[in-house]
């Protein structure tokens, strides 16, 4: 698992997911600068969102970029490359100001596209049932998100993290049966 190397825009990710409404002084104050730093790379508090977003984007498009199939399609790689990176997509996907930014919404679109591949390929492969791919996605990134989180908080140990998420969404939670 590669951790990519924490940068301005990673570490304002993480404030402004533990506080949305932070202000420019809260995070060059995280980042270790002052905000006339702060302010010399970005002149606005949305010129900054708008470059942790495109961050994020780049850092899951390098998560799924190549994914190799495999006997589980891929899932356990896809979920290895996305856990690290939870900060910066749990800034996008609960940043709704972005839902209406074309350029944002394209790369998006064309993101998860490429996860959307490697559920489905594990569809193809007999690892899951078939379901429509907007529940495939959406339940996946749901355990990213949670298992994303919980590293963060110090709740969930960063390798055991995808062995959770790759069991949960395999399996569920629900007592086996026999």
């Amino acid at each position: 698992m590669i951790v990519p190397t924490r940068t301005l825009l990673d570490i304002a990710a993480e404030v402004l997911v533990t506080d949305p409404a932070a202000s420019l002084a809260q995070v060059a104050r995280a980042a270790g600068i002052g905000r006339t730093t702060l302010h010399k790379h970005y002149a606005t508090r949305d010129d900054l969102l708008y470059a942790v977003a495109h961050r994020a984007l780049e850092l899951w498009e390098g998560a799924v970029s190549s994914i190799p199939d495999g006997p589980d399609g891929g899932l356990r790689t896809l979920a290895e490359a996305m856990i690290p990176i939870g900060p910066q997509l749990e800034f996008l996907w609960r940043t709704p100001a972005f839902d209406h930014v074309v350029e944002i919404n394209d790369r998006w679109k064309a993101v998860e596209a490429r996860g959307l591949a490697v559920l489905q390929r594990a569809e193809a492969h007999g690892v899951l049932r078939t379901a429509p791919p907007w529940w495939l996605l959406q339940t996946f990134y749901s355990l990213i998100y949670v298992a994303a989180e919980s590293v963060l908080n110090g709740k969930l140990a960063p390798a055991d993290a995808p062995d959770l998420v790759l069991s949960t969404f395999l399996t569920g939670l629900g007592k086996d049966p026999a």
